[in-house]
């Protein structure tokens, strides 16, 4: 397969962690036998961006997690402040970021490699930054169903904004002057270009009002470009993207005026937080790919699925050499990768295994509607216990896991299981009927990981991971039964009991499952946070099993709810 540019990108370090130097250094040794020819560089910043979010990213009352998303997007005033802007980016912040990225180029530059600055612009600015420069006001990039207040990005049509861009592009390219391709999303997670597409309908300030999204587009990428060019490289690439359905491979939609040729980025069925190799998946999604000029892969988990000696990097470079040619070459790949790679194994029942757990998850995405195994995650469904009577969302209960529910709505929100970022989610469970379709997908799921698992050996590392997710799954049905019971209970006061107890216990089962498989499995199974400090909404503490443990215990202190409203002890539930 021919491509211009092939540019792996291991994810967003504010979600997995950053990969120290000599880890970083050992994928991309791989990346560069395997056959990639860029590896991002925004996966240097260190944290999550904290001034972009309340109270420094600690909850209190009100918090607002609509930053939430921005704060892990890299953007390039997160690796340089220019001077006017230190009144309101932290520089200090910057530069430790702006260092680590330095390392990581000399380390891909040592290995003939070029870099990629994946992320997202304009990202917003703080609120003072426009009280004091009110001609930077660029247009509204929040989105007004799952944020508290109003978020506005920089006019790019500025000249002097496109300056500090500028500024900050070439000391960027300064420090890594690997960087031959950027590519930033727009007009989602805090992301907004004036007039764009915006959540919150096109908008922007009546001083660009007549220049059209091609020109505004193309000169901005042209800035970013010419920093680039600065470095010796005769055609770099600069683009904006709208940001497509997250979680799936497809091809790259350019904002009007990016330039530069066919983009296609390929993900695996692999999400947040459960870390896990799906090698039919990237085979068949590579071959999607064949006639676009340049092609991104995402691999969430570098530090399992780019090892030296691994089935990903086999199976990658057996396709970048040969486009894979339909479901039979695609087995064989992947049984030659497995016979390679694993010669203990039966190579024939791993493959077979591989399939199942891709066929389960295209499942999940296509059928359920549901990109996001990290709604198990940012809603803290995986820890949330499931009550009858939902405790005050400030009540000393719900400490635990309420500080990082990606909560809109406020209490509302908090007493709704299914509330996902801002609403219960069409197609998925936002009616009993819909709920009740969902958790009998979910069923046909847990079977096909099942198999899977018996094939792979519950105890091999393939089966510690693909139970896991099988515990999402399971976390996810048994959410959905469950609310529709307790949707029955609020509205007509009466419910089944032997099925809230059924569906209760199966879930205090379930966390059980996966406090063994967090204390007996491989350490990288869920990427945890190193610190409780680090903890947030999307990614769990290093304490997960005390949090599913404690999950059980109020389970257990509270079972006695759904008797107590049946026989008029108690009120009936709102």
């Amino acid at each position: 397969m021919n491509f211009k540019r092939v540019i792996l990108s291991p994810g967003y370090s504010a979600f997995n962690g950053v990969l120290p130097p000599e880890e970083f250094k050992k994928f991309a040794a791989v990346a560069a036998e395997t056959g990639f020819t860029h590896v991002d560089l925004g996966c240097s910043m260190l944290e999550r961006s904290r001034h972009q979010l309340t109270n420094n990213g600690i909850w209190c009352k009100d918090y607002d997690f609509y930053p939430e998303y921005t704060a892990v997007f890299p953007g390039f005033f997160k690796f340089h402040v220019p001077e006017k802007l230190t009144p309101y980016l932290p520089a200090d912040t910057a530069k430790r970021n702006l260092e680590s990225m330095h390392v990581r180029a000399e380390i891909l530059q040592s290995l003939g490699l070029k870099g990629s600055f994946l992320g997202g612009e304009p990202q917003f600015l703080p609120e003072k930054a426009f009280e004091d420069h009110p001609e930077w006001r660029g247009a509204r990039s929040d989105y007004a169903g799952r944020s508290q207040i109003a978020y506005f990005s920089p006019c790019v049509d500025q000249p002097e904004i496109l300056e500090l861009y500028s500024e900050a592009a070439n000391v960027i390219c300064d420090a890594a002057s690997c960087i031959e391709y950027v590519h930033l999303l727009t007009g989602d997670s805090g992301n907004g270009i004036c007039w764009g597409e915006l959540y919150t309908g096109s908008n922007g300030p009546e001083f660009c009002r007549h220049i059209s999204a091609e020109q505004r587009v193309s000169t901005f990428c042209g800035v970013l470009a010419d920093a680039m060019k600065k470095h010796g490289h005769e055609e770099p690439m600069a683009v904006l993207h709208r940001s497509p359905p997250w979680g799936r491979s497809i091809p790259v939609r350019k904002a009007a005026g990016s330039p530069g040729g066919t983009i296609y980025s390929v993900r695996g069925c692999q999400d947040k937080p459960v870390c896990f190799e799906d090698p039919v998946t990237i085979l068949e999604e590579i071959a999607k790919a064949d006639g676009f000029d340049n092609m991104i892969i995402n691999l969430e988990a570098p530090e399992l699925q780019m090892q030296k000696g691994g089935i990903c990097p086999q199976i990658i470079k057996s396709a970048l050499e040969e486009k894979p040619r339909g479901t039979v070459d695609i087995a064989a790949r992947v049984k030659a990768a497995v016979a390679n790679t694993m010669p203990e194994a039966d190579a024939e029942a791993v493959t077979d295994g591989f399939f199942l757990l891709s066929q389960a998850l295209r499942d999940y995405q296509s059928t359920l509607s549901c990109n996001f195994f990290y709604g198990n995650m940012s809603e803290r469904w995986l820890t949330r216990p499931l009550l009858v009577c939902i405790p005050p969302m400030e009540s000393e209960e719900t400490a635990y896991y309420r500080n990082h529910i990606f909560s809109v709505n406020g209490e509302k929100a908090f007493r709704d299981y299914l509330d996902f970022h801002g609403g219960r989610w069409k197609r998925f469970g936002s009616t009993v009927e819909e709920g009740s379709y969902s958790a009998f997908i979910c069923a046909n799921i847990i079977e096909k990981l099942s198999r899977a698992i018996a094939l792979f050996g519950a105890e091999s590392d393939m089966g510690w991971r693909t139970r896991a997710l099988r515990v999402l799954v399971k976390n996810l049905r048994h959410l959905l039964i469950f609310t529709g019971l307790h949707d029955g209970l609020r509205k007509n006061g009466t419910t089944s009991r032997p099925a809230v107890q059924e569906i209760m216990r199966a879930e205090v089962d379930n966390c059980s499952e996966m406090i063994t498989i967090l204390e007996k499995g491989p350490a990288n199974v869920i990427h945890l946070a190193e610190t409780k400090e680090q903890e947030n909404t999307f990614r769990f503490g290093p304490d997960l099993a005390d949090q599913l443990r404690l999950k059980q215990k109020q389970m257990f202190a509270h079972w006695h709810d759904l008797d107590d409203i049946l026989l008029g002890k108690r009120p009936p539930i709102e």
